[in-house]
C-alpha cells in the first residue's frame, strides 16, 4: 500500500542531537532551522505529491468545502445548507500550491541540473537525475494546468524568481500561453524518462517508482489540455493531441493516477461523514443528478458508488430493497432551506464504505477518463482511432476500477450503445459517470466546456441571483490584489466576457452556454413510499 511517510522526523532528529551535543557552542544561531542544508530530493516529492488529492475534495486552504464534487454534480448536502447558496467559496488561493508542490518541484529539477548537487546521495537517492526532471516536471505542469482551470491566468513565467531574480511581482500569463508553455514542459519532460534509470518508490506514492505509469500520466495530461481547446483553437488541440496520443496514455485500470491516504495524510470524507469519526457531521452525500443518472441507465457501478446503509441510518429492507435501483436516492444540491434538506434525509443514499475509510485509494485521473477523452479526439477526428472502441474501453476501465460486473451488457444496453450521431454528447455523459469522486476539476471543466450533463442550480442560487453554477472561482485578492496589483488588474482584464475578478466571467477556452435554470419543484420534493 502507498504510504506517506514521516520522512522529515529523521532530519529534525539529527538536528536536534547535534544541538545537544554541544551546548556552548553558538557558532550556528543564524542558520534557518526550517530550511534544511541537506535537501532531500525524497522528501520534496513525498510532500509534493500530499496535494494532488486536494483536487478531489477540498483546497490547501479550507477545512470543510467540497465544492470540487459539489459543482460537478457528485455531492451535495444532507444537514444543512452551507453551500447551496454558491456563494461561500468565493475565491481560490492558489499561494500554497506555489508556496509548496511547485517549489519543492522547482528544487529537485534545479538540484539534478546543478553539476556540484546531482550527484550527492541526498539527491541521488531519488533516482537517476532525468528521471527525477521528468516527474518533477510532469506533476508540476499538471497541478499548473488546474490552477489555470480553475482561475483562468496564472503566474507561470515568472514564478518563483522572488529570490533567485529578485522579482517579488511577477506577471500573470494568460491562459493561452500557460497551455503553450506547460505542453512544451511537459513533452520536454517525456524526452527525458528512461525505463531503465531507476526512481525511488517509497518516495513515489503516485505511481511507487513505475517510470512506465509516469510517461502515460505525461501523455495523458497533454491530452486533457488539448481536448479543452477544441472550441477555441482545434487546429492546435488537434496537433498536440496527436503528438500526445502517439506518445502513449492510460490504457487499463492500473494505468491511472490514484491517491491512498493514510494516517499521516487522512481521507476528509473519513473526517466528515464516517461512523467511525465521532466528531463527523454527517453531510456529503451523492447528488440527486448522479443517482438518477445511473438509475435511468440501470448502471451496475451504482451497487459499487452508493451505500443505503450507511452513515444516515437503517433503511427498511421492505422499502428499500438492496438489489434494485429504485432503492437509491440522491439528495438535490442547494434545496430552498434547512427544513427542506432534511426533508430527505430519511430516503438518500451514502458515499461506499470504502471511499470513506481513513486509508481509502481514490481514483485521481483514472484512466477511464483519459480513454474517453481520446474516444471525444476520435470523434472529432483529431486521432485516427475508433470513437466507439475507446468508448467502450473507457466505461469498462472504470468498472475495473470499482470492481463491477456487467459492463459487457452495459455498453450495449439502450442509451448507452455508441451511437455516432450523438457520440460526443454520450461520451461527454460517461465521462462524466465514471468521474464519480475523482478529479472533480476536469468533471467541472467538462460542463463549462460541453454543458453536459445539465445542472440546474437550487432555489438556494436562485435566491441570491445566482442562475447558473460558477465558471470559475476568482484570485485571492488580499494577495493577489494588493501585494501585486498592477500585474493583477492586467490578468483579470482579459476575463470574458466583462474582464472582471469574479465567477461569472470564464476561463479562455470556455464558450459555452451553461445556464441550465433553476431546480423544478418535482425535483425538490422528497419521493413518497
Amino acid at each position: 500500500m502507498k504510504k506517506i511517510y514521516a520522512l522529515l522526523i529523521p532530519a529534525l532528529v539529527a538536528v536536534l542531537m547535534a544541538g545537544c551535543a554541544k551546548l556552548h557552542d553558538f557558532g550556528d544561531i543564524n542558520l534557518d532551522p526550517n530550511k534544511p542544508s541537506t535537501p532531500f530530493t525524497t522528501y520534496f516529492f513525498t510532500q509534493a505529491c500530499k496535494y494532488v488529492p486536494l483536487f478531489v475534495l477540498r483546497d490547501a486552504d479550507n477545512g470543510y468545502d467540497p465544492w470540487q464534487q459539489e459543482w460537478a454534480g457528485y455531492l451535495s448536502e444532507s444537514k444543512n445548507n452551507q453551500y447551496g447558496p454558491l456563494s461561500t467559496t468565493s475565491t481560490f488561493g492558489s499561494g500554497t500550491y506555489y508556496l509548496n508542490p511547485i517549489k519543492n518541484l522547482t528544487k529537485i529539477v534545479e538540484l539534478n541540473e546543478d553539476e556540484e548537487e546531482k550527484d550527492k546521495p541526498n539527491v541521488t537517492a531519488f533516482g537517476s537525475a532525468n528521471n527525477q526532471i521528468a516527474v518533477a516536471k510532469t506533476l508540476m505542469a499538471f497541478i499548473y494546468m488546474t490552477i489555470s482551470d480553475i482561475q483562468g491566468p496564472i503566474v507561470l513565467s515568472e514564478a518563483l524568481q522572488g529570490v533567485s531574480q529578485d522579482n517579488w511581482k511577477p506577471k500573470y500569463d494568460s491562459q493561452e500561453d500557460a497551455y503553450k508553455q506547460l505542453d512544451e514542459m511537459l513533452t520536454q519532460a517525456y524526452s527525458l524518462f528512461d525505463e531503465s534509470g531507476d526512481l525511488n518508490g517509497d518516495a513515489d506514492v503516485l505511481f511507487e517508482g513505475d517510470v512506465a505509469k509516469w510517461k502515460k500520466f505525461n501523455a495523458s495530461v497533454r491530452m486533457l489540455m488539448a481536448i479543452k481547446l477544441s472550441d477555441v483553437d482545434p487546429a492546435t488541440g488537434k496537433s498536440r493531441f496527436a503528438a500526445a496520443y502517439a506518445h502513449g496514455g492510460m490504457t487499463s485500470a492500473e494505468d491511472g493516477l490514484d491517491y491512498t491516504y493514510d494516517d499521516l495524510n487522512k481521507n476528509y470524507l473519513y473526517y466528515w461523514v464516517s461512523p467511525d469519526n465521532p466528531s463527523a457531521g454527517f453531510n456529503a452525500v451523492p447528488n440527486y443528478f448522479i443517482v438518477e443518472e445511473m438509475k435511468a441507465l440501470k448502471d451496475p457501478r451504482m451497487f459499487k458508488y452508493f451505500d443505503i446503509e450507511g452513515y444516515k441510518g437503517t433503511r427498511p429492507a421492505e422499502k428499500f430493497p438492496r438489489d434494485q435501483y429504485t432503492s437509491f436516492y440522491g439528495i438535490p444540491f442547494g434545496l430552498a432551506s434547512n427544513t427542506h434538506v432534511s426533508a430527505w434525509a430519511s430516503y438518500t443514499c451514502c458515499v461506499n464504505s470504502k471511499m470513506i475509510a481513513m486509508d481509502a485509494t481514490i481514483p485521481v485521473i483514472p484512466a477511464a477518463r483519459v480513454l474517453l477523452v481520446e474516444a471525444e479526439a476520435a470523434q472529432r477526428g483529431w486521432i485516427s482511432a475508433s470513437a466507439k472502441d475507446l468508448y467502450e474501453a473507457g466505461i469498462k476501465a472504470s468498472f475495473d476500477w470499482w470492481g463491477a460486473s456487467g459492463a459487457d451488457e452495459y455498453v450495449a444496453s439502450e442509451g448507452v450503445a455508441f451511437d455516432a450521431s450523438k457520440a460526443i454528447e454520450q461520451i461527454a455523459l460517461q465521462r462524466w459517470i465514471a468521474g464519480y469522486l475523482a478529479d472533480g476539476i476536469e468533471a467541472w471543466s467538462d460542463w463549462r466546456r460541453l454543458d453536459i450533463p445539465k445542472m440546474p442550480v437550487g432555489p438556494a442560487a436562485a435566491d441570491q441571483g445566482t442562475t447558473h453554477y460558477p465558471f470559475r472561482l476568482p484570485f485571492d485578492a488580499d494577495v493577489d490584489g494588493q501585494r501585486n496589483e498592477e500585474n493583477y488588474n492586467a490578468a483579470i482584464k482579459t476575463l470574458k466576457p466583462t474582464g472582471e475578478d469574479t465567477k461569472d466571467n470564464r476561463v479562455w477556452w470556455d464558450v459555452a452556454a451553461n445556464d441550465d435554470g433553476v431546480l423544478t419543484e418535482e425535483q425538490c420534493t422528497p419521493p413518497t413510499l
